[in-house]
Parts: C-alpha cells; structure tokens; sequence
C-alpha cells in the first residue's frame, strides 16, 4: 500500500521557500509559477516582488555587453544567467550600463552621435536627445547613466523610474560634462574644467557613492563628477602605468594595471584630493588562469569591472575572465570575440501579473528561450 502522500506546506512556508529561488535563474519563478493559481498570483505580485529584492540585495549578473573590436564596432549582449537571453541589439555601443538601464551610443547619418535608453529584459529603448556638445567634441565624449535618486535610493527596482545621463567631452585642453534628466527631459549647461592634455580614448564611468569617476587609457587622469555639488576636477595616478583601469575597491577608489603578466591592485589611500596611490597587491596571472586542461597565455587587459564589488574582467586572447580579487576566483565568461570593453548587467528578473493562464504554459512548454519570450516587471 503506497504511503500517504505528505501534508501541504502552509502559505506561509511556501512563500518563504519561493522567495529563496536563485535570482541568477529567472525561469526558476516563472517555473513555480505554472504550479499553481496561487502560486502564480503569489510570485507575480509586486509585494512578492519587493521581497524579493529585499532578501537578496544585489541583483544578480544576468549579462555582458560586449564592445567589439572591428570595422563598424559594435556590441554584443552576451548572458550569464540560467535562461536569460536579451533581444539582439543591432549596431549600437555600450557606454554604460547602471541600475538595471543600459546606456547606448547609436548612428545616426552616418555618424555614431545618438544616445539611447535599452531595458534588456523588456526591450524597451528611449532615444535622448543629442547634447549640443556632442556636435563639438564627437571625437572625445562618452556618458553615463544612472538612477536620478542616485545617493537616496537603495536601486533594488528603480529602473523603471526616472534617470540621469551625463555626458563628458573633451577638446582643447578642457573637459565639459552635462546632465540629462528624464524629468525634466532637457540637458543642463555645461561645467568646464581645466585638464593637463586632450583625452582622446574614453574608459566607462565607474559610480562611487555620489561620486561619478572617468578614465582614459593611455593617460595619467581621472576626471571626477560630484553629482551632489556639480563639480568637475582632475585627478591624477601614479605615472608609471598606462594599460589600467578604475575601480571601486573595499568602498573605495584603485585601480587595476598590467605589468609582466602580473595585475597590480592600487588604492587611494583617502578621499582628499591630494591624497596619494599605495599599492594593495600583486597578483601573478598566469598561475592564477592557468588550470591543467586550460593555459591562458599573456597578453593579459583589464577590459572593465563591476560597480561597487571587487570584480574585474581580464581579457587573455579571445577570451574574457571574472576575477574576484577577495577570493582569487576565476571564471571563464565569455569567448570568441576580440572584446576591448565589458559592461557588466545587473538587475533583478521577475515575472509580472502579464504571465497569466495557458499563454504562460504554451510559451513554456514550446520556447527554448524562456525568459526572452515574456515580459518581465509590469
């Protein structure tokens, strides 16, 4: 005789198991939410939802954009999360990439001078209007963007909230940087500063606190944005290396360079800005990419890194590498392309009240691609 089956969990128990479904799975609540009415009514409320985000705090890396070296350069979404797959994206650059918005450099009249808005998840993109600057300094410019709460938000589920892209060129010994508010949808006036030489190659921003950080490769500069006082200044690093790139490090501002097959880690040693550079490590990269089946050979690149942890992206070859530089653990994410730029996207993927009923189940059940095929957030 077959044993009874068991007693059903309490509502209470099931929501709290469904809300510790992995955040880098996006199909795991779309799943759970064909089993039942309940079920799915639970996990596509936006009280759900708020939990969710609550309990696990970062939003999980759902994928790559990847800026491509070529004749027309363009950019690549590759995913790294179970299931998740954005729409393609055609001929655009990743400028940036924040608070669940990507921030894309398009064409327009033969020439890559229009700024575009992309959600990845429900493909939604908004065109901003072209500052006047960029017409002067087309050359020399790159943008990033941000949530317009930035400093008051915890960035859990604001990426459909209002933004702001700020925009920095650079021409003739001075940088200009304005602000485009989705709000107010208009730019600001520009902020000039004095800067010791022409910027010509633009790294993406890196957001620390308040505080909005631009590099330049080959260059011995930082240009730093405070949002809060709209100021624009110059901040110089230690002149020995070129090939580098800035980070947020342990809550605060390094950066990375390569140097003889090895990565060295600086940091500033404190929020003045007459503060010096230390060095924090020295890392010897090809012990810690070699494996036995698997020997990267140099050159090595740092090719980006994400905001406010201590993860890197090197490039060895055709390949792209995350590097945690707390744990020294290394992943292989991406091959293939020859990649001078990676914009990590983060974001959280829940499903909204539009996954109803047998549409739900048929898309399921007949789709490889899951989550590309849903509306997500509504």
């Amino acid at each position: 005789m077959a044993p009874p089956p068991p007693p059903p969990l309490m509502e209470e128990l099931e929501e709290e198991v469904l809300l510790r479904m992995p955040p880098d799975d996006p199909a795991s609540l779309l799943r759970a939410a064909l089993v039942c009415r309940r079920w799915r009514r639970l996990v596509s409320g936006p009280f759900f939802r708020r939990r969710f985000r609550e309990l696990h705090r970062t939003p999980p890396m759902l994928g790559l954009l990847c800026n491509i070296v070529g004749g027309d350069s363009t950019c690549c979404f590759v995913p790294t999360a179970a299931d998740f797959c954005a729409p393609d994206l055609g001929h655009h650059r990743a400028l940036d990439a924040r608070h669940g918005r990507v921030l894309l450099q398009c064409r327009r009249g033969g020439s890559w001078n229009a700024l575009m808005v992309w959600d990845p998840i429900t493909d939604e993109k908004m065109e901003v209007p072209s500052p006047f600057l960029l017409q002067s300094y087309m050359f020399s410019w790159t943008a990033a963007i941000l949530c317009a709460a930035c400093g008051r938000c915890n960035h859990l589920d604001c990426h459909r909230g209002p933004f702001l892209v700020v925009f920095l060129g650079s021409d003739s010994g001075k940088a200009f940087v304005c602000t485009y508010s989705s709000d107010a949808g208009t730019w600001s006036e520009p902020i000039a500063t004095e800067q010791p030489e022409d910027i010509a190659s633009m790294m993406p921003s890196v957001l620390l606190g308040n505080v909005l950080y631009f590099g330049f490769l080959n260059r011995k500069i930082l240009l730093k944005y405070d949002l809060g006082s709209q100021k624009l200044s110059v901040s110089g690093i230690p002149a020995a290396y070129t090939l580098w790139w800035h980070i947020v490090l342990d809550g605060g501002l390094g950066f990375a360079a390569i140097h003889k097959s090895k990565l060295l880690i600086w940091r500033k040693d404190g929020p003045e800005e007459d503060a010096g550079w230390t060095q924090n490590r020295v890392i010897e990269l090809e012990k810690l990419l070699t494996s036995p089946n698997d020997a990267i050979l140099p050159p090595f690149f740092v090719v980006g890194c994400i905001d406010g942890t201590s993860v890197i992206f090197l490039r060895a070859g055709f390949a792209i590498f995350t590097v945690d530089l707390k744990t020294y653990k290394v992943k292989k994410v991406c091959e293939g392309k020859n990649i001078y730029s990676v914009m990590p996207y983060m974001n959280f993927c829940t499903p909204g009240r539009a996954l109803l009923g047998f549409w739900l189940y048929s898309i399921f059940r007949t789709s490889n691609n899951l989550v590309t095929s849903m509306k997500f957030g509504q």
